[in-house]
């Protein structure tokens, strides 16, 4: 019983995950840019040559940046970015206020 509701819970919080992270960064953006805790947003943005837009973070590890460059997802990447995403992609996975 315990180890069908581990792999039920694991589904319903994997899937979704899954799926945002499936959406690559395309365009000119703003994208959504998840860093690990342990490094400065505000640092990995500067490196690839985006800044960092809006008035608060999306919690826990999401920032919302943009760019001119036409590459700066990879380099954002490159930067030290976990995952680089669409913004538009991401509102429609999460649902507008």
């Amino acid at each position: 019983m315990r180890l069908e509701f581990l792999v039920l819970a694991l589904s319903i919080t994997i899937a979704p995950a899954t799926t945002l992270l499936d959406v690559k960064a395309s365009g000119a953006g703003p994208w959504v840019m998840v860093v690990p805790p342990w490094r400065s947003a505000d640092l990995v943005a500067e490196r690839a040559g985006a800044r960092l837009i809006g008035p608060t973070e999306a919690p826990p590890l999401g920032h919302l940046v943009t760019a001119t460059a036409p590459d700066a997802a990879q380099r954002l990447a490159a930067a030290g970015a976990w995952a680089v995403l669409d913004a538009a992609a991401v509102a429609q996975f999460c649902g507008e206020y």
